[in-house]
């Protein structure tokens, strides 16, 4: 009789982009709010940065029950550190955690890149923010 092993994937599904513009954080929430037509809702969270200890940063989320996602536009940087050192040449991350199989990527992306205000748009690796996943996407 053959052995069965059976793993599981305890990590969220999500996409990740970065966005480099010079504007505040309401604004490019507001801009996308107008743009994508979501709802942003302010707030703050805390953490883990370099050397393992927790820092507040500002978020925006919406959440759209319809299609099961979640959007939320992360700052880069609070009042003292880089939330991620390596990555400085953004502003602002925006992370799509749900059900992303049936996401129109290509589409979203163009109308992310269509924003005037954002200088850049990148998609990034999702494995980069392994070490905050489980804090930004708990309930």
């Amino acid at each position: 009789m053959t052995k069965h092993r059976l793993q599981f994937d305890d990590g969220y599904e999500y996409l990740v982009f970065g966005v480099s513009c010079h504007l505040k954080d309401y604004r490019v929430a507001g801009i996308l709010n107008l743009a994508l037509g979501m709802n942003f809702v302010r707030n703050t969270i805390d953490l883990p940065v370099k050397g393992g200890k927790l820092d507040r940063f500002p978020f925006f989320l919406h959440k759209d029950p319809d299609v099961h996602l979640k959007y939320m536009l992360l700052d880069n940087q609070n009042d003292e550190i880089y939330l991620m050192g390596n990555l400085k040449q953004y502003d602002f991350f925006l992370f799509i955690e749900g059900y992303i199989e049936l996401f129109p990527l290509e589409d979203f992306q163009a109308r992310l890149r269509s924003i005037e205000s954002f200088q850049l748009v990148s998609e990034l690796d999702p494995d980069a923010f392994e070490h905050i996943q489980y804090a930004l996407f708990e309930d």
